[in-house]
């Protein structure tokens, strides 16, 4: 059976991490890169001290959304990490220790554990938020990460065509399963909306995020549009974009103090 989050014993790297926040989806391709990267650089215009982990290890893509490279890592001692700090937010990913050239081959655990030492030998500090980048599907990596790691709320990325509701369906069940509070969903791709035309185009169906948080008796929590763009690594950037991720940022934020409200028995601050 899975630990508890009560019986979490908190690395000593995260002991100032006040909030812990798990982007998920259990389909590949979704946008949870980029929704995980605008939410931490929102969450940081509304004045929170935030990090960023890209726990993808095989594809992983904030150091390019980032435009990070390798070199820029400081390594204090053998087992500590000084995050780089990219647009404000700290920022660590296995994509600046291995080559972008050269692919991981790694079995499982081993996954796992990288995974684990990006998160416990990464020198933190004092935050109000680390988002977790995941990799998408429901295996070890996610595991480990729910097992291990105290997890204040979970957010389901998904977009509107039924393959990708299907996959989403399993994340939840896994959420749900390790009693992984689920903030809500983020529907992304919702419709493309060209500049030249005041028209939306359901180019991958419609309303397969409101269908899925129906289904399971959760929160919509954006729908994000496609948009024209020639700089793809920051959409908060993009003024059309703007408000959306703000207003879903502060939706996160009063749903994670709520949640602190509701279940401070089995969610403690990890500041405590």
């Amino acid at each position: 059976m899975p630990k508890k989050n009560n019986q979490l014993r908190i690395p000593e790297t995260l002991r100032e991490v006040k909030n812990i926040v798990g982007v998920f989806s259990a389909k590949g391709g979704v946008g949870k890169s980029a929704v995980s990267l605008n939410l931490a650089l929102s969450l940081k215009e509304m004045g929170f001290k935030v990090g960023l982990v890209d726990a993808d290890i095989y594809g992983p893509s904030q150091p390019t959304m980032l435009s990070s490279i390798p070199g820029e890592l400081e390594v204090k001692n053998e087992k500590i990490i000084s995050p780089l700090n990219k647009e404000g937010i700290k920022f660590i990913s296995m994509g600046l220790i291995a080559s972008e050239r050269m692919p991981v081959i790694w079995r499982g655990p081993m996954v796992s554990g990288a995974v684990m030492q990006l998160l416990s030998q990464t020198e933190w500090g004092e935050l109000d938020y680390l988002i977790i980048d995941t990799p998408p599907g429901t295996g070890d990596v996610q595991l480990t990460l729910m097992q291990k790691i105290q997890i204040t709320g979970a957010v389901v990325v998904s977009t509107p065509q039924e393959v990708s509701t299907s996959d989403c369906r399993k994340g939840i069940e896994m959420l749900n399963k390790l009693t992984v509070p689920i903030i809500g969903v983020v529907e992304n791709m919702s419709w493309f909306e060209p500049d030249e035309l005041d028209k939306k185009y359901y180019l991958f169906g419609k309303d397969g995020g409101k269908k899925l948080t129906e289904e399971y008796s959760l929160d919509l929590l954006a729908e994000i549009p496609l948009v024209e763009t020639h700089d793809e690594k920051i959409l908060f950037n993009i003024p059309r974009l703007n408000s959306v991720f703000t207003d879903l940022a502060k939706k996160i934020h009063d749903k994670v103090m709520d949640l602190k409200k509701i279940n401070t028995n089995q969610i403690p601050q990890n500041n405590e």
